[in-house]
C-alpha cells in the first residue's frame, strides 16, 4: 500500500512538472504581448540610466515591443530593487541592476531583498571602472599627494557619491578606511548631481565615471587621477590604478546586470537572455557602451548567477571587516 502511495504522488508530481514546463513554454512562445518596463534605481543622466536605455533598445528591436525605462531613483537603488523583487514574475518587468544592489542589504536592514534568492539573472550589461578626480582647487598631482593633503587637513575633503552603498561612495570609505584619513561623504541621487557640486567646488574630490571624469579631465575642470579598476583601463591607459597607488589588491569594477523578479519561468529568461547577448554583440550597440567607458559584457543566466554570488561573498568580507557602515 505504501509503495502504492508513493507511484501516486510520484506520477502527480511528474504531471504537475510537465504542467508547469508545457505552460511555461506556450507563455514563453506568447511573449511578449505588450510593452516591457526596466526600473533603474538611480536619476537620469547617469551610467546605469544610460546602460538601461541601451539594454531597453535591445529588446525592443528584437521583441518588436516598447521597452519603457522607469527611473525610481533614491536610497542607493533600494526603492527600484525592492519595486523589482515584489513585482509580478511574468517578465514584464525587469531591473537594470548595479554593484550597489549587491552591497545594500549586507548595510541597510531596510533593503527588503536578498540579490540571491529574490531575482532571476539574466545577463551582464556591462562593467566599468570609476574614475578618482579632484577640484583643481585642491593641490595635489597624484593619489599619494591626496592622501597626504587629507592627513594634514582632516576632515576637510568632501567627497559625492551616488549614494550609500554604490560603489562610489565605498570606493572613498575603503580607501579612508585603509590608509587611516577622515573624509566627509556625501550621498546624491546619482552621479549627476554629484558632478555638479564637484565642478562648483563644493566637493573637493569623487569616484566618477569614466566618460564623465575623462572629458572634464581635459577641459581642466577636475584633475584625474587614477582608476579603481585592478588592470588598467583600455579608455584610459595613462592613468594609474588605486592598487598601483599604494592600495594593494584594491578592485572595484562597477558592473550593470539585467535581472527579473525571482519566479520568473526559465523560459522567459532563456529568451530575453538570448536576445540580450546578441544585442551586445552588434557593432553599433559595443560602441554606444564603449562610448560611456564601459566593456559589454557577456554572460549566460547561469554565469551571471555566478558572479552575483561572488560578489555577494567579496562584499561580505569587505563589509565584515568593518570599512563600511550606513552611517558614512
Amino acid at each position: 500500500m505504501g509503495t502504492t502511495s508513493g507511484c501516486k504522488a510520484f506520477l502527480c508530481a511528474i504531471a504537475v512538472a510537465l504542467q508547469w514546463t508545457t505552460s511555461g513554454v506556450a507563455l514563453a512562445q506568447s511573449f511578449p504581448d505588450r510593452p516591457l518596463k526596466i526600473v533603474v534605481g538611480f536619476a537620469p543622466g547617469g551610467p546605469v540610466d544610460a546602460l538601461a536605455r541601451i539594454a531597453a533598445d535591445v529588446l525592443s528591436e528584437s521583441l518588436g515591443k516598447t521597452v519603457v525605462v522607469e527611473n525610481r531613483a533614491g536610497a542607493g537603488g533600494i526603492i527600484a530593487a525592492a519595486a523589482v523583487a515584489k513585482a509580478v514574475p511574468d517578465g514584464y518587468t525587469l531591473l537594470v541592476n548595479a554593484t550597489s544592489d549587491v552591497i545594500n542589504p549586507l548595510i541597510n536592514k531596510q533593503a527588503e531583498y536578498n540579490i540571491e534568492t529574490s531575482f532571476a539573472p539574466i545577463g551582464l550589461v556591462a562593467s566599468a571602472p570609476n574614475v578618482l578626480v579632484v577640484h583643481p582647487s585642491v593641490p595635489v598631482a597624484s593619489m599619494p599627494e591626496l592622501i597626504a593633503y587629507a592627513r594634514e587637513h582632516p576632515g576637510a575633503l568632501n567627497y559625492g557619491s551616488a549614494g550609500i552603498g554604490t560603489v562610489s561612495h565605498l570606493a572613498g570609505a575603503l580607501v579612508g578606511a585603509t590608509a587611516h584619513v577622515q573624509f566627509v561623504h556625501v550621498p546624491y541621487k546619482g552621479t549627476a548631481a554629484a558632478q555638479v557640486d564637484l565642478l562648483s567646488g563644493r566637493l573637493q574630490f569623487m569616484f566618477d565615471s569614466m566618460v564623465s571624469a575623462l572629458a572634464n579631465a581635459r577641459v581642466g575642470k577636475v584633475r584625474a587621477l587614477a582608476v579603481t579598476s585592478g588592470r588598467r583601463w583600455p579608455g584610459a591607459p595613462d592613468l594609474p590604478t588605486v592598487a598601483e597607488c599604494g592600495f594593494p589588491g584594491f578592485d572595484m569594477v562597477v558592473w550593470f546586470g539585467l535581472l527579473a523578479p525571482a519566479g520568473t519561468p526559465a523560459p522567459i529568461i532563456a529568451r530575453l537572455s538570448g536576445v540580450l547577448s546578441k544585442g551586445l554583440q552588434d557593432g553599433e550597440i559595443r560602441k554606444r557602451i564603449v562610448a560611456i567607458g564601459a566593456e559589454p559584457g557577456n554572460m549566460t543566466p547561469s554565469e551571471f548567477g555566478r558572479y552575483l554570488r561572488a560578489e555577494n561573498m567579496r562584499w561580505k568580507r569587505i563589509v565584515a571587516d568593518g570599512h563600511v557602515h550606513l552611517e558614512e
